[in-house]
């Protein structure tokens, strides 16, 4: 794409070529991309809120953290070039019981209650807009992250409700989606966790 050259994006046919048809229900329409001297002004014909859908993940310490954010753009090295709408994500959790069962009846003592962590499944698609090739720098930063064996930071109004703040990484999904030759889709499989808030010396503290 050229200076001052716009292209019109319809991520209706890409969702529904990566997801499903039923994925495209209340999602973006399209896009408008015009490219600038360095960057990308994207405008979106949408009817949802881009604030609610976007989250961070943060992986590294101090000025070495690295931040993916997928929103209206994946932005990890700035130059704008992949775009990346919203993610989906799909949280589902199960609590942790023991369950003794009364004899001679059908009833059920519940002897200890837990709740197990959030399962979390995000699905999402990346498109290179510069070279209208396959990602591939996007795919690696991917990659990248996932290859990350700690905990990762998380930003987002979808996770804040939830009370969760770090996620480790368990799957990863990367698939071209068949007619754009320039669109990736992937999945990521997370679980929650939280801090250990005690240690051996104070158990109870």
């Amino acid at each position: 794409m050229n200076i001052g050259e716009s292209v019109v994006l319809n991520l209706t046919a890409r969702y529904a070529a990566a997801f499903g048809i039923m994925a495209i229900n209340n999602r973006i329409n399209q896009a408008v991309v015009t490219r600038s001297e360095n960057d990308y002004d994207v405008q979106v014909y949408d009817d949802y809120d881009p604030d609610f859908e976007a989250i961070t993940l943060i992986y590294g310490i101090a000025e070495n953290e690295v931040k993916l954010r997928f929103s209206q753009m994946l932005e990890s090295d700035g130059n704008g070039s992949i775009y990346a709408p919203p993610m989906m994500i799909n949280f589902s959790r199960e609590k942790n019981l023991i369950e003794t069962e009364v004899s001679g009846g059908d009833a059920v003592v519940v002897e200890r209650w837990g709740t197990k962590p959030w399962n979390i499944e995000m699905r999402g698609i990346l498109i290179d807009l510069h070279n209208r090739k396959y990602p591939t720098q996007k795919v690696e930063d991917l990659c990248r992250l996932f290859e990350v064996n700690d905990t990762l930071k998380v930003e987002g109004d979808q996770f804040v409700e939830k009370n969760i703040s770090r996620i480790y990484l368990k799957d990863v999904s990367i698939t071209p989606v068949e007619g754009y030759m320039d669109t990736v889709q992937f999945t990521l499989a997370a679980s929650s966790i939280n801090e250990v808030s005690f240690t051996l010396i104070n158990p109870n503290s």
